[in-house]
């Protein structure tokens, strides 16, 4: 039975990670899996647009409802990974580009089954930094939203930037590695100009790791790094 995938998206971006995982499902290189259901937490999310092309479920689950009505942050990610767990029955969640920091009250639903695309090259869980053609250590931009990290990796002079898909666990942006792409940095590179090359390479790690997934191919050992069977 394939596995059932819930995209989590923001309205920051186009929608881009997630037509990548549909075409990748079009072409058979995600074989055992689909996605069921899109959720943003903004209703102008193009993403939704995307899905809805696609006769695919769509959910807006915006934070601010939860606020106004007097509910906690906490209850908001207990109430989220609740519908997706039980009204859904998912298999897999995927955040590409949801915006929002997703507490353990959710994580407790998918343990070991949800999935990040980060705008920046992350270490194996243990270590500290990235080690570039064996000699140049870069720390991790961890925290922060696309454009920041990007800008970050030009600013501090990094050789190389580049995405990284990772389980997530309560600890921000520290979870098990799945795949990572590194893409150089140009002398003349803009935010605009480097992220665009990442996303190309994003656009190929993300439907990778959801592909081995759904072929139950990711072991997580106990030191916290995944291997490929």
């Amino acid at each position: 039975m394939k596995k059932r995938i819930a995209v989590l998206l923001s309205n920051k971006g186009t929608g881009s990670n997630l037509a990548a995982i549909l075409k990748a499902i079009d072409e058979k290189k995600i074989r055992n899996g689909r996605v069921v259901v899109v959720v943003s937490n903004k209703d102008d999310a193009y993403g939704l647009v995307r899905a809805r092309e696609r006769q695919i479920r769509t959910v807006v689950f915006d934070l601010k409802d939860f606020r106004q009505k007097g509910k906690t942050r906490r209850e908001y990610d207990e109430a989220l990974g609740k519908l997706l767990k039980e009204k859904y029955r998912i298999d897999l969640v995927v955040l590409a580009g949801w915006m929002l920091i997703l507490s353990d009250a959710f994580i407790k639903y998918f343990p070991n089954k949800a999935i990040n695309l980060h705008p920046s090259l992350l270490p194996d869980v243990g270590e500290e930094y990235i080690i570039y053609k064996n000699k140049i250590k870069i720390k991790p931009i961890r925290g922060e939203h696309t454009d920041m990290a990007v800008q970050f990796a030009i600013d501090k002079h990094y050789p190389i930037a580049g995405s990284t898909v990772h389980f997530i666990t309560p600890v921000v942006d520290c979870g098990p590695v799945i795949i990572r792409s590194e893409v150089e940095i140009q002398p003349d590179d803009s935010a605009e100009t480097l992220f665009a090359r990442m996303k190309v390479e994003e656009h190929e790690i993300l439907p990778q790791a959801i592909a081995w997934f759904c072929e139950d191919k990711l072991r997580i050992k106990k030191i916290g790094k995944v291997e490929i069977v």
